[in-house]
């Protein structure tokens, strides 16, 4: 189910659980309780998904020594309450959220192995006296936790830890999380943008035992072991039935449910599955551009009336940097993907009509999609061109008067200084929207005098190089799934559609295909400039969608930024800079920025980046009391 979760250990404050529960009431609208029992304390805000009468939170186990609050769903809950009710436990819901409790009371620590689904929970077991903590494998739903004067306190967002005064009235910004936002656009978990609060990282658990001390420990991790005994045709029938059950259990719901669908292959080949497992018409909606001419919209229809869904569409318009500031009220911290802004306009309209979306998401991820996978920035053309002629022709194309996607290529070249590097050191460079020079240049004197800049680079590189004996492009596709997937993408659409109290579910991120994805060769799913080899030949052979939509090239999701940026934004990129180049915020250097700022069209991503910060900061920093209260109390 969808809610927001939060607590602590340490203090017995029932103002401060309502307090930190009342902030994040958008992630669970239907229902707000708490338990608390001396010094514990564990809230929730449900938005019911499942046993609409009976499934309330807080759940217990039988005698009432174990607690639990979660965040999420568990789609394998059927099955497993059978299993769990075979072994003698005594269930008194019908919820998903039992099946965590008595999988504790079975397994302990190891529960979350049992564990199919999305989740973030916190589980109090009074018996030993400890506090359980736990993230699913791919971090769909969020955890952030501080420690301080012995009080742990966790929530499914930020601004409910700072509902804490001793937080609150403490809160520093973190400079190493401010160099990996400007560096790549969000914050990498296990860093925040407050020194001292973490996020859970994805695939882990934390227990605070008896004793104080808080330990984190990972158990999933995404692994590559090509089985190269696989054939083509197998694997076309193992996917099919992988991706079907995976569709399938999160279809399971007692409310409305439907789908987001942009006509790519993702979306496309959820939306069929779910029009075979479903015997009424499946919701779908889909969001474009009024400004971009040609985008996903027409392909979204295609597929649309294809599969004969419900089908409803939205137009995105300019003025849409009107809600930029309840929107990063939403994720609490800088986040600069521009797609947040369809991505919440898109959470918006399906929650007219349903309480539950598919999505997608993660198939870019679990079958190559990304182009730059093989060829960082353009990287291989790059390199066929003379060395002594390669900065003059980027030099001229970047020069080029007309606003185009060459403009931003060359600049991009030319700034991250493209060369014969290794792999991992031209993935990052691609990934990054600032090379640890241009970072540097960015920050103001006053800055950099008191900040010794972080290493984002090596933070990247390192997840490249963890695929000991791995190839090059498993290695790369590791680190998007441990960075951009996990830190962007899933953060983009748990905050936008909580912001409407939405659940969105992942089929594509489900951990039985990922485990089967993990064994297809590299080859079998980029081969040669194709992607989602494998995934594209399943889908055609299987009847789900037409090799026309199945095979035509990728479109990203994002806001036409650049034209925003250049034409109806002007006035908001002036009133957005105006705080640092007046000297009200001192952190970044004016000459620098204002560089910036006289081209909108190839610079587009780091003034939007610096927009985000200038607002984020007056809600975040300067206000004396963030974040008491409501939205409509900022903006």
């Amino acid at each position: 189910m969808g809610c927001g979760i939060c607590g602590f250990v340490g203090i017995s404050d029932k103002n401060l659980l309502q307090s930190m529960c009342e902030v994040a009431r958008h992630r669970g609208p239907d229902d707000t309780d708490y338990f608390l029992d001396g010094k514990v304390g564990l809230g929730i805000n449900r938005l019911k998904i499942i046993d609409l009468k009976k499934g309330d939170q807080p759940i217990h186990n039988e005698d009432g020594s174990i607690w639990v609050v979660f965040n999420g769903e568990i789609y394998n809950y059927r099955e497993l309450r059978k299993e769990l009710e075979g072994r003698g436990h005594r269930f008194y819901t019908d919820s998903d959220t039992e099946t965590i409790v008595h999988s504790y009371e079975e397994w302990n620590e190891n529960c979350v192995q049992h564990l199919r689904g999305m989740f973030a929970f916190a589980l109090w077991d009074g018996k030993r006296g400890s506090l359980y903590l736990a993230r699913d494998r791919f971090g769909k739903k969020p955890l952030y936790y501080t420690t301080t004067e012995g009080v742990l306190l966790f929530a499914s967002e930020l601004k409910s830890i700072l509902q804490y005064e001793n937080v609150r009235r403490t809160r520093r910004m973190s400079r190493e999380a401010l160099d990996y936002f400007l560096t790549f656009m969000y914050i990498p978990a296990p860093l925040t943008i407050f020194e001292g609060i973490f996020k859970l990282p994805a695939g882990h658990f934390a227990i605070l035992e008896l004793s104080g001390k808080l330990r984190v420990q990972r158990y999933w991790d995404m692994t590559f072991a090509p089985d190269d005994s696989l054939t083509e045709a197998a694997l076309v029938d193992l996917l099919y039935n992988s991706i079907e059950d995976a569709v399938r259990v999160r279809m399971r719901s007692d409310v409305p449910l439907g789908a987001f669908l942009s006509g790519g292959i993702d979306s496309s080949t959820v939306v069929s599955m779910m029009t075979r497992l479903s015997q009424e018409k499946v919701k779908t909606v889909s969001i474009g551009f009024d400004s971009e001419g040609k985008g996903e919209l027409p392909f979204a229809r295609m597929v649309a009336e294809r599969l004969q869904t419900e089908h409803q569409e939205y137009i995105v318009r300019p003025e849409a940097h009107k809600i930029l500031p309840r929107l990063i009220w939403h994720f609490d911290e800088p986040f600069a993907d521009t797609s947040l802004i369809p991505t919440y306009y898109l959470s918006e309209v399906a929650r007219r009509k349903v309480t539950v979306a598919l999505s997608g998401d993660g198939g870019d991820e679990m079958f190559m999609g990304y182009p730059f996978l093989t060829d960082p920035g353009s990287f291989a053309a790059y390199s066929k061109i003379p060395g002594s002629l390669r900065k003059p022709i980027l030099q001229a194309m970047r020069s080029v008067p007309i606003d185009s996607q060459f403009r931003r290529m060359a600049n991009h070249a030319l700034e991250k200084e493209y060369a014969d590097q290794p792999v991992d050191e031209r993935y990052v460079m691609r990934v990054s929207m600032y090379n640890p020079l241009g970072l540097g240049s960015l920050y103001s004197k006053e800055e950099l005098d008191g900040h010794a800049l972080s290493e984002p680079y090596s933070y990247m590189t390192g997840l490249m190089r963890e695929g000991v004996g791995w190839d090059s492009l498993a290695a790369a596709d590791y680190a998007t799934i441990k960075s951009y997937l996990q830190d962007d993408i899933l953060v983009k659409v748990d905050r936008m559609s909580m912001a409407v109290s939405l659940e969105v579910r992942c089929p594509l991120l489900d951990q039985e295909l990922a485990s089967l994805v993990g064994r297809i060769p590299s080859r079998l799913k980029m081969r040669g400039t194709t992607t989602k080899y494998i995934m594209k030949k399943m889908v055609v052979e299987k009847g789900l969608l037409p090799a026309s939509i199945a095979k035509r090239r990728k479109q990203g999701f994002g806001a036409p930024i650049e034209s925003w940026m250049q034409k109806e934004w002007r006035e908001v990129v002036s009133q957005g800079l105006d705080p640092i180049l007046s000297g009200r915020i001192r952190t970044f250097d004016v000459a620098e920025v204002r560089k910036l700022a006289s081209d909108p069209y190839v610079n587009s991503n780091k003034l939007f980046a610096l927009i985000v910060f200038v607002i984020w900061y007056g809600m975040y920093m300067e206000q004396s009391t963030p974040m008491i209260g409501r939205i409509d109390k900022f903006v």
